[in-house]
């Protein structure tokens, strides 16, 4: 009885906890919706700023809709009326919204006439219409709304998705909107950079991150200073984020790149790898394919550019990589097919007209060159020292095209970019050589020499100018090391053939050029200085006193003049080396006719020497005179005058006469002299058209981000239902009876009689 008593009094107390929890949950179950969306918009917010809309995928967002729906179920359940057929319609857009499904949302809101609802309500069906890309609707809505900050935000992006700027920039000029967390001023900053005003974007957009620093800000930031130039401190904004977002990190790495900070930027891009995330493994491997390239480890960067190839599309960056590693390796052909296709993709991408340019180079296609490169002018910085080499490459295809003038720009900007590059000191010096600037031409050559010690014409260009200044001894170890490097190179051994000669080895240089001319009988300037040779050793017989084969050399020498003047008839500097014969052989008016017929400062000396040997010293003296007005510093005709003016000419004749192999004279001018004087003899030398293999380094197609996109502020509200008058739950009192127990004999009284005691 007594457990029955208890059971009773049990189930009483938890039916009456049943009845009170039950009005509670009934109570509660709206603020727990909103307090769900409350937790919910953030996230959903947050897939917007960051442009990420994976997040609207994550298991813990999915798991607060659910929970979310089931909530709104159970208050729907317990709390619709008919009545409150426009909250739920609304209600059931926002977790639509929320969903992901925005056309639906919206269409659900425009199905209600809302002219005297709540504002709530139409500033929800604004949020769907911008959400659907309905911007005037949506701006319409919006103006109507209570909610002023927002509302005004969400006005100034849907006249910037509209991309009706101007308005967007009108709007934000009469309107402000505080605690906004920075986004009023991003989007404005948006604004302006699709507007190309890129100052007022940066300083906008600098404005917000003051007010809360926030990636996309950074991000933001970051890619209108690096599209500015000023790399540096776009580095300093994506470092400020890159541990936290993956993206982020992808972009502080490209940046390093674009500071050829080639080591630190593979190093980023391999903590990304390692990190797990797969979102951006092509980047990654694009970016440490650029980073091999650059530290020029060209087997690497293609194995990376292969690895991109795999995940990545063909991107006009991952297609110009990849040529670009082709050009290192002087594969030109390889290199003009994929440069060609990213252009036929892609006609505005300049990289890639700069590489083709180069390859068209590399394949002697210098006009098809030089359009690439007119083409890509706007991605030849001529501050970028990594350019160096495509300004050298420009410079040859325009000096090859008999452009000087625009090639010697060129190889200046490449010298400056690079003061040791050495194909711009030497390609330099080859337009100075063609004006006959030779000081300018010689020091630009040596200077390249410093740098290049391998290449045998410019060894031979620079004897070569050595010669032309009669720096006989400093030539003879410059051809000693051409003719080292290439004993095929005719300039080089010519130059070596003279040297030999000033270097009074008569006999040495004879036999090299016997063997020169007969090898290259076409070629002028090698029968020119045979005869020079020839001549000499005729001299070196007259001292002898071997008169017949002396005038056995002077015929030859003859004849070499003859032939190279018929091979060469512009050259009429020949002519004085011939009237030197004449004047050995006494043909004097035949000699004076040879020297008028080349009029310079050698034939006037030469002319000069003539009349001093005929006594007609005042005939001299004046020739002499001309000469050394035009050249006052030069040895000959100072020498000349001295002997002339003190009247030792038949001194110094006998003098040299006299002399044997031991002769004290290193001049070879004096000491095979046959009157006293010296006679001068024109060599004939060319100079090389240089050509380099190309050391091609292209400028790193790093990938631009392209991501714009305005943040708008995205507050659904849900709106409760109307309270109605439900039915009360009363609250029982509980009454408890007391037993009854009946005693045998005993009359029918209730309860039980207590006995006295006392």
């Amino acid at each position: 009885m007594v457990q029955r008593i208890h059971t009773l009094v049990f189930s009483g107390m938890l039916l009456m906890f049943m009845l009170l929890t039950a009005v509670t949950a009934h109570a509660q179950d709206f603020s727990e919706c909103q307090q769900i969306v409350k937790e919910l918009l953030p996230v959903f917010n947050r897939s917007f700023e960051e442009n990420d809309p994976s997040l609207l995928r994550d298991e813990s967002y999915q798991r607060g809709l659910r929970k979310l729906k089931a909530a709104y179920t159970l208050y729907n359940k317990e709390n619709f009326q008919p009545s409150d057929s426009v909250q739920k319609m609304n209600n059931e857009a926002v977790m639509l919204a929320l969903s992901g499904n925005y056309p639906k949302a919206l269409h659900i809101m425009q199905e209600l006439g809302l002219s005297t609802q709540n504002p709530q309500l139409k500033y929800n069906r604004g949020l769907f219409g911008l959400l659907s890309g309905k911007y005037t609707s949506a701006r319409n809505d919006f103006a109507e709304a209570p909610n002023g900050t927002q509302a005004k935000l969400n006005i100034l992006v849907a006249y910037a998705k509209e991309k009706n700027y101007t308005e967007a920039l009108n709007f934000a000029g009469s309107n402000s909107a505080r605690n906004s967390a920075g986004k009023w001023n991003f989007n404005i900053g948006l604004v302006h950079k699709f507007e190309g005003r890129l100052p007022e974007a940066a300083d906008e957009i600098t404005a917000a991150i003051r007010q809360k620093d926030e990636m996309a800000y950074r991000l933001q930031r970051g890619d209108i200073l690096m599209r500015n130039g000023n790399e540096k401190r776009a580095v300093k904004d994506f470092e400020k984020v890159a541990r936290k977002h993956p993206k982020a990190q992808i972009r502080y790495a490209n940046a390093l790149l674009s500071l050829n900070q080639f080591g630190a930027a593979k190093t980023v891009f391999e903590m990304y790898l390692e990190s797990g995330d797969k979102t951006f493994r092509g980047d990654a491997f694009l970016g440490i394919a650029h980073a091999y390239y650059g530290l020029q480890q060209i087997t690497e960067a293609q194995r990376f550019y292969r690895l991109a190839a795999t995940l990545k599309r063909e991107t006009p960056a991952l297609q110009t990589g990849i040529a670009n590693t082709y050009l290192s390796r002087h594969e030109y052909q390889t290199a003009f097919t994929y440069f060609d296709r990213v252009i036929k993709k892609d006609s505005t991408y300049l990289p890639a007209y700069l590489g083709r340019a180069v390859a068209y180079y590399g394949q002697k296609k210098y006009e098809l060159a030089l359009q690439d490169f007119k083409k890509a002018e706007k991605a030849l910085d001529v501050n970028n020292k990594f350019l160096a080499d495509v300004f050298v490459t420009k410079a040859f295809s325009e000096y090859y095209l008999k452009k000087p003038a625009e090639a010697q720009k060129d190889f200046l900007t490449a010298i400056r970019l690079d003061p040791t590059r050495y194909e711009a000191l030497a390609g330099l010096s080859g337009i100075l050589i063609d004006q006959k600037r030779f000081p300018e031409a010689g020091q630009y050559m040596a200077k390249a020499l410093m740098y290049e010690k391998n290449y045998d014409r410019m060894w031979s260009n620079y004897g070569s100018l050595l010669l032309h200044f009669d720096m006989y001894k400093k030539a003879y170890q410059v051809f000693k090391n051409a003719i080292a490097l290439n004993p095929a190179n005719i300039n080089a051994q010519n130059g070596w053939g003279v040297v030999l000669l000033e270097n009074d080895q008569l006999d040495r240089s004879m036999a090299l050029f016997d063997s020169l001319v007969k090898e290259n009988p076409e070629l002028p300037f090698l029968h020119n200085n045979h005869g020079i040779v020839q001549a000499y050793i005729g001299n070196r017989h007259e001292q002898r006193h071997q008169a017949d084969e002396a005038n056995a050399r002077y015929d030859g020498s003859f004849q070499d003049f003859k032939k190279a003047m018929a091979a060469a008839p512009s050259r009429k500097f020949y002519n004085v080396n011939q009237g030197n014969v004449y004047r050995y052989q006494e043909k004097y008016d035949e000699a004076r006719l040879s020297y008028q017929s080349y009029q310079d400062k050698s034939a006037l000396n030469n002319t000069a020497v003539l009349y001093a040997g005929q006594e007609r010293i005042k005939d001299a003296k004046y020739y002499l005179g001309i000469a050394i007005q035009i050249d006052s510093m030069h040895r000959v005709f100072q020498y000349n005058m001295t002997i002339l003016a003190n009247g030792k000419q038949k001194e110094m004749m006998k003098l040299v006469a006299s002399a044997d192999e031991n002769s004290p004279f290193s001049d070879i001018g004096i000491k095979y002299s046959r009157d006293g004087f010296v006679t001068i003899y024109l060599y004939d030398y060319e100079y090389d058209v240089l050509t380099f293999p190309g050391r091609h380094y292209m400028p790193l197609p790093v990938a631009e981000y392209k991501e714009d996109y305005f943040i708008p502020d995205y507050d659904f509200k849900l709106v409760p239902y109307e309270k109605k008058k439900g039915k009360a739950v009363r609250k029982k009192k509980v009454r408890y009876k007391s037993q009854k127990v009946k005693l045998p004999g005993s009359r029918a009284r209730s309860g039980t009689k207590c006995p006295v005691l006392f």
